[in-house]
């Protein structure tokens, strides 16, 4: 795929507040160290291993991509680090003024940081119906108190960063191509500006025009100082966008604990 040259981040539109510092590039933002998640299956009296002793570090402005077999644990490993689940063994700090263990916190502190600090963004838009795609994007602004008007108009800036047409915004995203969805998704995931943006293959199935704008989000929001961590079906976008990749191994089915 050609590389596009990265757009530059747009500027934060009058009256919006930055949601958090902009890291320093390098700094770690979320270590993960040991980190395992199995399925118990009660009817069958085994456990399902998803994913085994997975140990990384996502650093500002870098991306980390993860890889490894189909079965081997990559979008679990996500959602144990977005809290969707939780893991059985292993630790998930996201680094801030306070470091805060996504593993083993409360329900309501890791709601706060997700809310807040964390986007995940993954092949599938997920939106109220008839709402409309400038109001899609600017909900997690929404969220966290921002005036609607200003979140509208920093939901503007990004999809016009990512080529949106203008008279698509006010239309409902459910009729939009593939393409066209995915951008609103990685709009709203980038709107607030989180300090870490996990992506679950962003450009699966898209079209090479969609891809290229996707790929030129991705490395705007790494110059904007955003911690990436990040699954691609294509190795090559691995090797043109990863600064740091991790192998996971698919881990075997072992006994259910008595």
């Amino acid at each position: 795929m050609p590389q596009s040259s990265s757009p530059i981040a747009p500027a934060l539109p009058c009256g919006l507040k930055a949601q958090s510092s902009k890291p320093k590039a390098g700094l770690a933002v979320l270590t993960v160290s040991g980190l395992s998640k199995s399925f118990t299956l009660h009817h069958q009296g085994k456990s399902i291993p998803s994913a085994y002793d997975a140990s990384f570090t996502v650093c500002a402005g870098q991306l980390t991509a993860l890889v490894g077999p189909s079965g081997a644990g990559k979008s679990s490993v996500l959602k144990c680090v977005y809290r969707t689940y939780l893991p059985q063994a292993g630790s998930i700090v996201l680094h801030g003024d306070t470091d805060l263990d996504l593993a083993a916190c409360d329900e309501h502190a890791a709601l706060r940081a997700r809310r807040r600090d964390i986007s995940y963004v993954t092949q599938f838009l997920h939106c109220l119906p008839r709402q409309s795609t400038v109001d899609v994007v600017a909900a997690p602004l929404v969220a966290l108190g921002e005036d609607r008007e200003v979140a509208r108009e920093a939901a503007r800036l990004r999809l016009r960063e990512l080529d949106l047409p203008g008279r698509l915004w006010d239309v409902p995203p459910a009729t939009f191509s593939g393409g066209e969805r995915q951008r609103v998704n990685l709009a709203r995931g980038l709107v607030h500006r989180p300090r870490l943006l996990m992506l679950d293959e962003p450009t699966a199935s898209l079209d090479q025009r969609s891809a290229e704008l996707v790929v030129a989000a991705i490395r705007a929001a790494k110059c904007d100082g955003v911690a990436i961590l990040a699954i691609f079906h294509d190795p090559a976008l691995v090797a043109a966008l990863a600064d740091t990749v991790v192998t996971l191994k698919r881990p075997t089915e072992v006994p259910c604990a008595a």
